[in-house]
C-alpha cells in the first residue's frame, strides 16, 4: 500500500472503440448503459439524430461480466427482433505507473485478461448462426417495448389554492410521518430495553439455576463420600464377621488343646496309677518276703530247740 501511494496508475488505450461498442465497468450504473443501447438502436428526436444501428456490442472484463449480461437481457426485452451472440476473447491491457516522488522510475505493466463480448444484432449472418454462443429471438410475450405510463392529473386544471392545499397537506403528512417515526423509534427502544431486561433476568435465573446445580452437585459429592464411608463400614463389618469366624476357630482350637490336655492328664493319671500299682506290688512282694523270712526263722529256731533237746 505504501508503494501504491507513490505512483499514479494510467491505463494506455491505443484503440478507440467504435460508436456502437459499449464497455461496461462497475463504476457506472447499469441504467446508463441500457439508455445508451436503446439510443443506439432507436435514435432520438433531437436534430442531431445519429443513424440507427442494427448491431450493438457490449464488452466487459472480470467482475463486470455479470453486469453486461443483465444489460443485454434488459435491452432484448425492450426491443423486438434482437439476436444474441456470446463470445470469449483475450485482451491485453497496458498500465503505466507514474511516480509522484523524485527519484522513482515509471513502471510499465501489461496484463492479459479474459473479456466477454455480447453482440446484439437484428441481421445475423449464417456463420454467426452456427456459433455455439448464438441465441434465438425471445418469445413476443416476454418483450415490453414501452413502459407503463404513470397516471398524472393535468396541471392546467389545478389552481393556486389547490397547490397550496396540497403543499400544506404534504407538510402535514411529513410531520405526521416524522411523529410516527419518532414514536416507532421510542417504542422500539422501549421494547429493546424491555427485551434486554428480560434477557438479563433470564441470565440471572440461569446463573441461580447453575448455582443450585452446583450445590446439588456438592451434595451429591457428599453423598458419594457417605456411600464410600458406608462401604468402608461394610468392609469393616465383613472383617468383623471374619474375625468372629476366626474366634470360633480359635475356640475350636482351644477345645482341641483342652482335649489334648485332658488326654495328657489321663495319660499322667494312668502313669500315676501304674506307678502306684507297681509300688503296691513291690510292697506286697516285700511283705511276702518278710513273712517268708519270719516263717523260715521260726522253723530254724524250732529245729535248733529240738536238737538241743
Amino acid at each position: 500500500m505504501a508503494t501504491k501511494r507513490k505512483y499514479l496508475r494510467n491505463v494506455v488505450d491505443n484503440q478507440k472503440p467504435e460508436e456502437n461498442v459499449i464497455r461496461v465497468t462497475n463504476r457506472v450504473q447499469s441504467s446508463n448503459y441500457v439508455r445508451r443501447a436503446l439510443w443506439l438502436f432507436q435514435g432520438t428526436r433531437k436534430e442531431n439524430q445519429p443513424p440507427a444501428f442494427d448491431t450493438v456490442i457490449i464488452t466487459a472484463i472480470d467482475n463486470a461480466i455479470t453486469k453486461a449480461i443483465i444489460i443485454s437481457e434488459v435491452v432484448r426485452r425492450r426491443i423486438a427482433g434482437l439476436y444474441q451472440i456470446n463470445t470469449i476473447k483475450q485482451v491485453e491491457i497496458n498500465e503505466v505507473y507514474e511516480p509522484l516522488e523524485e527519484g522513482l522510475v515509471t513502471v510499465n505493466v501489461s496484463r492479459k485478461l479474459a473479456s466477454f463480448q455480447i453482440k446484439l444484432t437484428k441481421t445475423p449472418t449464417e456463420q454467426e448462426r452456427k456459433e455455439p454462443g448464438f441465441h434465438e429471438l425471445l418469445p413476443p410475450d416476454q418483450i415490453q417495448t414501452t413502459r407503463p405510463e404513470r397516471q398524472r392529473s393535468p396541471r392546467g386544471n389545478r389552481s393556486k389554492s389547490d397547490n397550496r392545499r396540497n403543499y400544506s397537506n404534504r407538510r402535514d403528512d411529513r410531520d405526521d410521518n416524522r411523529v410516527n417515526r419518532r414514536d416507532n423509534r421510542r417504542d422500539n427502544r422501549d421494547d429493546n430495553r424491555r427485551d434486554n431486561r428480560d434477557d438479563r433476568r433470564d441470565k440471572r435465573g440461569d446463573r441461580r439455576d447453575n448455582r443450585d446445580n452446583r450445590r446439588d452437585n456438592r451434595d451429591n459429592r457428599d453423598n458419594r463420600d457417605d456411600r464410600r464411608d458406608n462401604r468402608d463400614n461394610r468392609d469393616d463389618r465383613r472383617d468383623n464377621r471374619d474375625n468372629r469366624d476366626n474366634r470360633g476357630n480359635r475356640d475350636n482350637r482351644d477345645n482341641r488343646d483342652n482335649r489334648d490336655n485332658r488326654d495328657h492328664r489321663d495319660n499322667r493319671d494312668n502313669r500315676d496309677n501304674r506307678d502306684h500299682r507297681d509300688n503296691r506290688e513291690k510292697r506286697d512282694n516285700r511283705d511276702n518276703r518278710e513273712r517268708d523270712n519270719k516263717e523260715g526263722g521260726q522253723q530254724k529256731t524250732r529245729g535248733g530247740v529240738k536238737q538241743q533237746q
